[in-house]
Formats: C-alpha cells, sequence, structure tokens
C-alpha cells in the first residue's frame, strides 16, 4: 500500500481551519493555510518528502509576517471581541488559596481557572479578574 502523505497534510489543513472557525482569533489561520500549501508541495513533489514541511514552515512564516498590520487593524476594527479577553472585569470566587508568587484556583461563572494575586487570598473570597492570559487569570479581592 502506498502511503500519500498529502491527505495528511490536507486534515490537518483542513482541521486547522475549522479550529479557527470556531475560536475567531486568526491565530490557526496561517498555519491552516500552511499546511494546505504542505498539501500541494506533497501531491506535486511526492517524491521530496522535506518539500511540504520547509514549504509549510517558509509560508506560515511569511504569512504571519506579511499580515500582521492587517491582523492588528482588524482587531482595533469596531465591534471586534478577543475571546482570550472575555474574562476580563468579572468575579469569580478562591476555590484555592493564592499566595504571592503561586498559583491558586479560581471559579469564574461555570469555570475554573489558575489565578495568580499580588496578596494572600484564602478560599471563599471574592475577587475580580484584572487580566487574562492563555491561561492564567490575575486577580484582585473585591473589598
Amino acid at each position: 500500500m502506498d502511503l500519500a502523505f498529502w491527505w495528511f497534510w490536507l486534515i490537518a489543513g483542513i482541521l486547522l481551519l475549522v479550529a479557527e472557525m470556531l475560536t475567531g482569533t486568526f491565530y490557526l489561520l496561517w498555519l491552516g493555510i500552511a499546511a494546505l500549501v504542505a498539501a500541494v508541495l506533497a501531491y506535486f513533489f511526492p517524491e521530496n518528502l522535506w518539500l511540504p514541511p520547509v514549504g509549510a514552515s517558509s509560508s506560515a512564516l511569511l504569512l504571519l509576517l506579511l499580515t500582521k498590520p492587517l491582523t492588528a487593524r482588524a482587531r482595533l476594527a469596531r465591534g471586534y471581541h478577543d475571546p482570550s479577553h472575555q474574562l476580563v472585569n468579572l468575579h469569580g470566587e478562591v476555590v484555592e488559596k493564592i499566595a504571592p508568587g503561586r498559583l491558586g484556583i479560581v471559579r469564574v461563572g461555570n469555570e475554573v481557572w489558575s489565578a495568580k494575586a499580588q496578596e494572600e487570598l484564602d478560599m471563599g473570597q471574592r475577587v475580580l479578574v484584572v487580566s487574562q492570559s492563555s491561561t492564567v487569570l490575575q486577580v484582585v479581592p473585591i473589598k
């Protein structure tokens, strides 16, 4: 059975584009397009196994660098809401004690997040989310 690697690249590209549609953040769009470029290269040049990864890497890098101003402008556009900042200014409750320099756990709505704070916060204390990175919330106590 002859294994056609272009199928892997095609499936990866489609999955990345679908994931981008679900998140709407522009992070996965360029990787999906790069995977599709690799699929085309793997289809037309199946004997060169090094070509698709190089093509995917270079096209992803070029897309990231050349479209950065475009995506920055889109983020500043009126009505754009970045899902990665959806928890800022929401109230939560400390589930696991937070100490300065150590992560704790807070519940915000129905979700549980790792959190850090500038001061010690005990279990059950109400907090306000002031910033959000990809997986950690910065919280302050509600007094």
